[in-house]
């Protein structure tokens, strides 16, 4: 799933990390990724960069070895194993990045709004949270009801690593605090000729959202 969904969002990340890849001009950045798993973003940063990353599964350490190799111009340090909900533990300073980064990991962090304050501490004034996740249904849509129902006894989370799909990060996100937020919703695009295991659980997760919110 994690393969073909990267290729379904690529045009979509290109677009999420333009504002990324145009801060601070001609300046080597500090970016902070949360969840980064085996670097699946990392191609994204098209420009100098410090990238520091805290990820809870350091089973990814062998493939996240392997892919920050094809990135010379980024400075990518070792996994720093950690939480979104306490990135002290991990090291990461006050006001101390420019840029943070959370793709697909607000479904299945423990405390949303704790990661989002976390999140504003670590950035710099005028620092930038970049992210991408899949959300609850709208109000009165089949979908929200299957949400809802895949997460009657904690089925859903069980069988997906702790991924919720009854959240709304897009009212989340409103009352974080940020000083500036800019986010849309949309559909995740399911080709026609997707696999049927894609369609299936890319139509679960169907209902996105990705913004950048300013510090």
């Amino acid at each position: 799933f994690a393969s073909k969904y990267n290729d379904t969002s690529n045009s979509l990340k290109i677009e999420l990390f333009k504002d990324l890849n145009d801060m601070k001009k001609g300046e080597k950045i500090s970016i902070l990724e949360i969840g980064a798993g085996p670097g699946a973003n990392f191609k994204y940063f098209d420009r100098e960069a410090l990238v520091q990353t805290v990820e809870p599964n350091l089973h990814f350490a062998k493939y996240f070895d392997e892919n920050r190799s094809k990135f010379p111009k980024l400075d990518i340090k070792d996994i720093k194993e950690g939480f979104g909900e306490d990135l002290s533990a991990a090291g990461i300073a006050d006001a101390s990045v420019d840029a943070v980064v959370m793709t697909l990991v607000l479904c299945s962090v423990q405390d949303q709004l704790k990661c989002l304050e976390e999140i504003k501490r670590v950035l710099k004034p005028g620092g930038k949270f970049f992210y991408m996740e899949h959300i609850i249904g709208d109000e009165g849509s089949t979908i929200r009801t299957v949400h809802k129902l895949l997460m009657i006894g904690g089925f859903w989370p069980f069988m997906a690593d702790g991924c919720c799909t009854d959240r709304a990060t897009d009212k989340v996100m409103e009352t974080a605090g940020f000083g500036k937020l800019e986010q849309k919703k949309y559909d995740l695009p399911i080709s026609e000729d997707a696999g049927i295991p894609f369609k299936l659980c890319g139509g679960i997760v169907k209902p996105h959202l990705m913004g950048v919110a300013t510090k």
